[in-house]
């Protein structure tokens, strides 16, 4: 499956870091622009986006799934990608992990 990028504030990103380690995910935190230079690398080993600012990955949105997180999501974001599942905030880890899984699995 690869890798799930969490690009979001520092206090939810250690909490979706603890919640998917706990379940076996690899999980690598990264500030928007490092995570853009991560996903441009032809041999990135990342499976998962997961961000609550997915306008700034459009030219990904074809090749890397989307986790958004988000309190209100935008539908015309959400559709852009062609694997995307939302969360909405706030969540329960049993949400958080059951999407990561279900993009695991479409992908």
């Amino acid at each position: 499956m690869g890798t799930v990028l969490v690009v979001e504030d520092p206090l939810v990103s250690k909490l979706v870091k603890s919640v998917l380690q706990r379940h076996g995910y690899e999980v690598k935190m990264a500030a928007r622009a490092e995570a853009a230079a991560l996903l441009e690398q032809p041999d990135s080993d990342i499976g998962i986006l997961l961000t609550n600012s997915p306008a700034i990955f459009l030219e990904f949105c074809e090749r890397v799934p989307l986790l958004y997180l988000t309190s209100s999501p935008d539908m015309l974001l959400e559709s852009a990608f062609n694997w995307c599942r939302v969360v909405i905030k706030p969540f329960v880890p049993e949400d958080l992990v059951r999407a990561v899984s279900e993009l695991a699995e479409a992908v």
